[in-house]
């Protein structure tokens, strides 16, 4: 590459020498001859420059290519890691332990409310219903059923039927209702 432009130096620098010289006070043949290698030299400076542009086009190409395959590299990585990461916190997603206890404690009061009918369906308001709904959907996804069953809903041992029932019900009554 420096050789290229070494070269492509000199001739520039021929042609003008020969140039200059066959302005001088020379004979006609001197000028003549001077004219001549002067045109010789700029012709080869021609050449080789369309070289060094397409080299140069060449070398822009592979270092754009080199870029682009570099940031793609980077995005498939960036791209496999999320999905790695969405892999292993998908099934549990995570929240901060002040939401984890107020879930728990909404629960709680929701469960113990006395306007709560543990035999049949919940007969408390629609918005209650939805809340309570939603936030044993959400335990569910945190904590899982058997903390609920015991922690929230307060059964478990003999009464672990009745609480599977009662929590299946609620979730029957959430979907139905499209919460």
């Amino acid at each position: 590459m420096a050789s290229r432009w070494l070269k492509t130096n000199c001739l520039l620098a021929s042609a003008t020498a020969f140039w200059l010289a066959a302005l001088s006070p020379l004979p006609q043949v001197g000028k003549g001859i001077s004219y001549s290698l002067a045109l010789v030299a700029s012709i080869q400076l021609v050449q080789e420059s369309r070289r060094l542009i397409v080299q140069d086009a060449r070398r822009a190409a592979l270092t754009a290519m080199n870029q682009e395959l570099e940031q793609t590299e980077v995005a498939l990585h960036t791209q496999q890691q999320e999905r790695s990461l969405y892999e292993i916190y998908s099934d549990a997603p995570t929240y901060p332990p002040e939401v984890k206890q107020e879930l728990t404690t909404s629960l709680e009061h929701l469960y113990k409310e006395p306007s709560a009918d543990r035999t049949g369906e919940t007969s408390t308001s629609t918005s209650q219903e939805k809340a309570f709904y939603l936030a044993i959907k959400s335990l569910l996804e945190v904590k899982g059923k058997t903390h609920v069953i015991e922690e929230v809903l307060k059964m478990g041992g003999r009464q672990w039927a009745e609480a599977e029932r009662l929590l299946q019900q609620i979730l029957e009554e959430g979907q139905r209702n499209g919460w």
